[in-house]
């Protein structure tokens, strides 16, 4: 909380942002190798940006509870969410790491099919937590 407003909504875009580029990044490194580094770089940035994102997470929960009356239901469906796609990219930069130990693609291939169903977890967190901000 900063004055009494929950950081929140300020750190929750960095994530977003930065694991689909990061996303983006893997498929481009299947056919340039050298942008292989940058989306593990990027991939690691999201993640300890996620963990930011998602611990202030508990102070914007009582602070939309108690302001605007959200239930606490579709707060923790949010949040579970959140964590799912945090689980999952964790899981992709684990693949990518290991795609430095082999000669072939096919770990950074299964890097990035793990990373576009964390994207596909990431955007339906965003839209709960979009749903409960934007339709009250």
């Amino acid at each position: 909380m900063l004055n009494g407003i929950p950081l929140h909504p300020l750190v929750v875009h960095a994530p977003i942002g930065l694991l689909l580029f990061a996303t983006l990044l893997l498929l481009c490194s299947l056919q340039w190798t050298r942008i292989k580094l940058f989306a593990l770089i990027t991939l690691v940035v999201g993640l300890l940006s996620g963990i930011v994102a998602y611990i202030t997470g508990d102070g914007a929960e009582e602070f939309g509870i108690d302001k605007w009356n959200l239930e606490r239901a579709d707060i923790h469906q949010h949040e579970n969410f959140a964590l799912y796609s945090m689980i999952t990219f964790g899981i992709s930069l684990l693949f990518l790491l290991l795609s430095y130990r082999s000669k072939g693609k096919v770990w950074l291939a299964v890097s990035l099919i793990v990373a576009l169903i964390g994207s596909g977890l990431l955007a339906y967190a965003g839209h709960l937590g979009g749903q409960m901000v934007y339709t009250r």
